[in-house]
């Protein structure tokens, strides 16, 4: 913890160079750093709920830095009281930047204890404890071009972010003033395209599948694939498809649909808890996954077809006990069943009798015509 978050004197510009790690840069501004920390892959990895964490403790050391060195310099407590977190999960989320390369220590933070010039409870500055001061970095992914104009000494750089959007340009040549040819660090890209009611084998099968379920469901398009696929991994593993998960959040085992009580989905507070809370109906006291909604409707559909071929069976054991042979009609084909009509007209033609039966029929109907034809005429009259 630190009283005294900012220093008496600004560190200097070489001292910053000196902390940014390898691999990495100083950030232009607060937003190219956030930008670049949500479309990391390692970032993109992380389960839902450690992704908002960091995402958040990030944000507060971002908007904390000084525009001109991009050094920030928050305290713990100070982050703590921002983001709502506790204090062991803020340290965990800093030293995971520190770790990774996001944050460049400038200075490690100290109390007066263990600096010079303790006995009268300051140091030299005249200050009390120091917060730790870092630079803020990004990944070093645009190479600096050296260009012909001698009138400045200062390499130049493409500070934009890659874009994920457009296609990769064909050509070697850059398109623009300032652009290098380069290849932009791409997060994984998983299929949308897996079907509803197929049971995803495999690891990347079950990643895909949650994507899916992704696109289906408004609720749980806000959770990652990764941490969807850690949630629903026992359901998963038990032969469930897409279809079988988006049934069970809105019917339970015993068959009584869920009532909702909330109207949109930004009225839940954990989302996650409330996933769990739906599909908790379908696991045993034991923690046994029940069978999904397809698989007991497949194993129903097995069941008749037993008992038909065990009555087919006694049926001709008993016409041969009886010396009677059995003919058995060939079942109609899926192309015969789905075959289309036969049109009107290239029907047969109507007989006599029921044309002699259309012609009276249509003989009565013109009598009560007429006759409430006159009636209507006597009224007006």
């Amino acid at each position: 913890m630190s009283d005294a978050p900012v220093l008496a004197a600004a560190p200097s510009k070489a001292l910053i160079l000196a902390s940014v790690p390898r691999s990495m840069r100083r950030t232009p501004d607060q937003q190219a750093f956030l930008r670049a920390l949500r479309e990391d892959p390692e970032v993109i990895g992380l389960r839902y709920d450690g992704y908002g964490n960091l995402l958040r403790v990030a944000q507060v050391i971002a908007w904390a830095a000084d525009w001109k060195t991009m050094c920030s310099r928050p305290t713990i407590a100070g982050i703590c009281a921002r983001t709502g977190l506790s204090k062991a999960t803020v340290k965990r989320w800093v030293r995971w930047l520190r770790e990774h390369g996001w944050l460049g220590v400038v200075e490690e933070g100290s109390t007066v204890r263990f600096r010079k010039g303790t006995a009268a409870g300051l140091d030299d500055d005249g200050m009390g404890n120091r917060a730790a001061l870092w630079v803020i970095c990004i990944p070093r992914d645009i190479t600096p071009i050296p260009t012909s104009d001698t009138s400045s000494d200062q390499v130049k750089d493409l500070s934009e972010p890659p874009s994920f959007s457009l296609p990769e340009r064909e050509g070697t040549d850059p398109t623009r003033t300032r652009e290098a040819p380069r290849q932009a660090r791409r997060s994984p890209r998983i299929s949308p395209a897996w079907a509803l009611h197929e049971s995803p084998r495999t690891k990347r099968d079950r990643l895909a599948a949650c994507e899916r379920l992704r696109q289906e469901s408004n609720v749980l398009r806000h959770m990652t694939p990764w941490y969807l696929r850690w949630l629903l991994r026992p359901f998963l593993v038990a032969g469930w498809t897409p279809a079988d998960v988006l049934y069970a959040l809105d019917v339970r085992a015993d068959g009584i649909m869920w009532t909702y009580t909330w109207l949109s989905v930004d009225e839940l507070r954990h989302i996650p808890g409330w996933v769990h809370h739906r599909l908790s109906a379908w696991v045993e006291a034991d923690g046994q996954v029940l069978p999904s909604r397809s698989l007991r409707l497949a194993a129903a559909a097995e069941k008749q077809r037993a008992e038909q071929e065990e009555r087919r069976r006694a049926r001709l054991a008993a016409a041969a006990v009886a010396g009677v042979e059995l003919v058995e009609e060939p079942r109609m084909s899926r192309t015969e069943a789905l075959a289309p009509f036969v049109p009107a007209r290239e029907r047969s033609n109507p007989n006599e009798a029921f044309r002699a039966a259309r012609a009276e029929l249509e003989r009565h109907r013109q009598e009560r015509k007429a006759e409430i034809a006159a009636a209507l005429a006597r009224r007006r009259r």
